[in-house]
């Protein structure tokens, strides 16, 4: 039996910010801020990295991003300038976007910042010379049902089941996925269900998840259960032997990392 287990994020995890993050000054083109880091899962292997992260006002170095990185912005707000073309694009609060690796920018950000994170950086892959985007992703907010949206790049809403294999009437779940990096290992976007309950199987794949509305039962192999609600956010580790139950519609953001 799997001994993987659902983990719950917290945006203010236990002694949070007690212990200040050691930073180099060549990584700022500011004054030192004052950083914390909270990781909730780490695999060196697969270069997977989640938790929560906070700064001060600061800028840092203008450089190639050295991984892909999602990210939900809990307070505050920033501006990421493109090095090139000097294109300043703003995220706030309550977005959810993406840098992807390689991608040469620069963070200016003034004021407090607290955001969930996940890093993709495998350690046996090199920054690419040309990142899938010359730009952040933003990942789509959606309360329809129909989701009848699209993405910057045109990508269609995908219908899909997986991972689930559903007990009873079969729901409508739909995805929009916004970014994958050029490994199609990495991928974020925004993921749509009706009402549905699955089978007691192992999950296929590494995934955080947060809920922008509605609410998940998620039943794991010992029988406990964990209810998530609109503003929650979890990571589900590949192989999780687990059962997924929705009493009404949920609308997610996700990111995505296939070990294989």
């Amino acid at each position: 039996m799997s001994n993987q287990k659902i983990i719950r994020l917290s945006p203010n995890p236990q002694d949070f910010g007690h212990d200040c993050d050691d930073l180099d000054p060549q990584m700022f083109a500011s004054e030192l801020p004052v950083q914390h880091t909270h990781v909730y899962y780490e695999d060196d292997n697969l270069g997977l990295y989640i938790g929560v992260w906070d700064t001060s006002t600061m800028v840092e170095a203008a450089a190639p991003s050295p991984c892909d990185e999602f990210m939900y912005l809990l307070e505050g707000e920033v501006e990421i300038k493109n090095s090139k073309t000097g294109t300043m694009e703003k995220v706030q609060a309550g977005e959810a976007f993406v840098i992807p690796k390689g991608y040469d920018c620069q963070w200016h950000q003034t004021g407090y910042l607290r955001k969930f994170f996940v890093i993709s950086e495998h350690p046996k892959e090199d920054i690419p010379t040309t990142p899938v985007v010359e730009g952040i992703i933003k990942l789509k907010v959606n309360n329809s049902s129909q989701m009848a949206i699209e993405d910057s790049t045109g990508v269609e809403i995908e219908p899909t089941n997986t991972p689930f294999v559903i007990k009873g009437k079969e729901p409508a779940q739909k995805h929009l996925p916004s970014y994958k990096d050029h490994t199609g290992k990495f991928i974020a976007g925004t993921w749509h269900s009706e009402a549905f309950n699955s089978e007691m199987q192992p999950f296929p794949r590494n995934e955080f998840i947060y809920l922008q509305s509605g609410s998940l039962v998620i039943t794991e192999q010992e029988g406990d259960e964990q209810v998530f609600t609109a503003g929650d956010a979890f990571f589900v580790p590949q192989g999780a032997l687990c059962s997924w139950r929705s009493i009404g519609d949920v609308h997610t953001f996700y990111a995505i990392l296939q070990s294989s």
